[in-house]
């Protein structure tokens, strides 16, 4: 009985907080009063009253002078970090599978510093692979995945950040690698040919967490001859693989 009091607490609340995220921003600019919220639940005022100042001092809500409230910082933070540990929770299967399928090495990377760090990798177990660089960062310009983790990016940001690196590009080269992640923004995947490598080719897809956001990418790579006759293919394969990390990344989108 204790057990299912929680549940139906717990219900309530996530109802509260469901109602304060699909606020319609047009009326409610501001923010919603407690009135507001106990009309659009059609509860009691008084109980609503309750709860959202439970919630105020969790810091789950926010309450502004007039008494209005809405979804705090705070919840938002907590909803990243829920994403980021859903993400690595996912990443092993997901991408044992994309790997065992095209039978090439995967990466899951993430933009530090304006480059790109290998958090996973997954074998492919052939004798000729690209190597494993988990723990390593390579030039954001230099890979499919540094472009999948800029294409939400403005254009300027991204030529600026690719002449802020280590690797002395012109101007022109930047421009040139603007120009194939306006390509890769069409498709909807990256595509890396001899890029990194003169022997390599990678493409890659970026991944978004609740809110849409990029927060990381995955990467097929390995030698180009045997890659470049199943560019197409393979970019299908690893879209399916994006989409079924975005899934459980989505699970949180009702507290966006």
């Amino acid at each position: 009985m204790v057990m299912e009091q929680k549940h139906t607490g717990a219900a309530r609340v996530m109802a509260i907080l469901d109602v304060l995220s699909s606020a319609d921003v047009a009326e409610f600019p501001e923010g919603m009063t407690v009135s507001d919220v106990s009309r659009s639940m059609g509860r009691e005022k008084s109980v609503v009253s309750r709860q959202l100042k439970s919630l105020l001092e969790s810091g789950l809500v926010a309450r502004d002078a007039a008494g209005r409230y809405e979804l705090s910082w705070r919840l938002f933070a907590l909803a990243l970090r829920a994403g980021d540990q859903r993400l690595m929770k996912t990443a092993g299967p997901v991408m044992l599978r994309l790997t065992e399928m095209v039978r090439e090495r995967t990466y899951l990377t993430v933009l530090s510093d304006g480059e790109v760090l290998t958090v996973h990798s997954e074998s492919s177990r052939r004798s000729i692979e690209a190597v494993g660089w988990v723990g390593r960062t390579v030039p954001v310009n230099r890979s499919s995945s540094g472009m999948a983790l800029l294409l939400d990016h403005e254009d300027e940001h991204i030529v600026d950040i690719v002449r802020r690196g280590d690797d002395g590009i012109t101007a022109r080269e930047a421009r040139e690698f603007l120009a194939r992640v306006q390509d890769a923004r069409r498709r909807g995947y990256t595509v890396a040919n001899r890029i990194f490598d003169p022997e390599l080719l990678g493409i890659g897809a970026p991944v978004r967490d609740y809110s849409g956001r990029i927060t990381a990418a995955v990467n097929i790579s390995g030698p180009a001859l045997r890659i470049e006759p199943h560019i197409h293919v393979f970019a299908g394969h690893l879209l399916s693989a994006v989409q079924a990390f975005q899934q459980p990344l989505s699970a949180v989108r009702s507290l966006a």
